[in-house]
């Protein structure tokens, strides 16, 4: 019990820094999805910009076995991380996002507590620059969670409360709102902040491991033409009413090979179907699914492999080695980052180099 309430205080401290404003500051197999069928005007105005949109709009559904990350790249050039998998994934989070040119998280978002969404996110957040956090003001007295809580307050970074109707400000056109959680609630599966993310006229909806209990509560326009279907495409999420209430024409799901719960549920992918789904992809199936679009055309990619990288970086011992060290052959896989920054910036993050293969720019 009073583990518990020195949780319970340690996260309101955060999340009360947030509230008050004191905070710190290449795919392959792609196949293009028909020019938009839905009338702009029912493309959730109150979020999307509808035509004032300019640049590209990047959504990486991560392979991160049976869990969930989202690695979204804005048209202003920020960027956007939802949800870290389990932390034997972080390494694979945290090469992709480098490998892809990012060297900061504008905005990091946790949608709930459970470790197949947060269990990366502590070395996500020692291993790069974080802007704003997003977390619904629901706790746990996981190791895993009070981990994070600690390493964000010792980076001297606080917390946004992600409800609905808070708003996240994007630029080039692009907005994001939650439009869940609407209360807490004892089953942290229905605490999911679930963000509405609309850019030009095409829009995303991420359903975190919201279920049927949730997505009876939410009230706001939640048409979207993506859905990152909710709990692993569980059978517990995806009513009917939500569905025809979002109407989505592509669903992702994320999900782990043979997971050990049957995800996806023939009765979920029953209700996508029915509900108007045109294309379904499945991280286990395809590994890494990209959606990208302009605000009209959308397009989608299979497959992500980092590339570019001239360092390894061993994130338990803090390392840093060339491709070629032995001990970079020989690393944990579970340890093993791929990095493209400069050393001085992954020396500042606190990297030793190995005195072996003496790294140089």
């Amino acid at each position: 019990m009073i583990r518990r309430t020195l949780i319970f205080l340690l996260a309101s401290m955060l999340i009360l820094l947030g509230a008050c404003g004191l905070k710190n500051e290449n795919a392959n197999n792609s196949s293009a999805v028909s020019e938009p069928a839905k009338d702009s005007s029912q493309t959730s105005a109150e979020v999307s910009q509808v035509g004032e949109h300019s640049g590209e709009l990047k959504v990486h559904f991560l392979d991160v076995g049976q869990g969930d990350s989202i690695f979204i790249e804005l048209p202003d050039g920020k960027c956007m991380l939802i949800d870290a998998s389990e932390r034997e994934f972080a390494c694979g989070i945290i090469s992709a996002i480098d490998c892809l040119g990012y060297n900061k998280i504008d905005y990091l978002v946790a949608t709930h507590p459970h470790s197949d969404h947060i269990g990366g996110m502590q070395r996500v957040v020692e291993n790069f620059e974080i802007g704003e956090i997003y977390m619904p003001e629901a706790i746990s007295d996981t190791k895993t969670f009070i981990s994070l809580l600690e390493t964000i307050e010792s980076k001297g970074l606080s917390i946004n409360v992600a409800k609905s109707g808070v708003n996240i400000p994007l630029g080039n056109g692009a907005a994001a709102k939650f439009v869940a959680p609407v209360s807490i609630v004892d089953d942290l599966n229905n605490c999911s902040a679930v963000l509405h993310l609309g850019f030009g006229n095409r829009s995303f909806l991420f359903m975190g491991d919201a279920e049927i209990p949730e997505e009876d509560t939410i009230t706001d326009n939640i048409d979207c033409d993506v859905l990152k279907v909710g709990h692993h495409g569980s059978k517990t999420s995806s009513g009917e009413a939500f569905l025809n209430k979002a109407t989505p024409e592509i669903a992702v799901i994320s999900c782990g090979e043979g997971n050990e719960y049957g995800h996806p549920h023939d009765v979920a992918l029953m209700r996508l179907k029915y509900a108007g789904v045109k294309e379904f992809y499945r991280t286990d199936l395809s590994g890494t699914v990209t959606v990208a679009t302009d605000g009209e055309k959308l397009t989608v990619s299979e497959g992500l492999t980092p590339s570019g990288y001239k360092w390894v970086l061993n994130i338990s011992t803090k390392k840093l080695h060339t491709a070629t060290c032995k001990s970079a052959i020989d690393m944990k896989e579970e340890n093993k980052a791929y990095s493209k920054r400069g050393l001085d910036e992954l020396q500042a993050l606190g990297y030793t180099l190995c005195g072996s293969c003496d790294p140089e720019e």
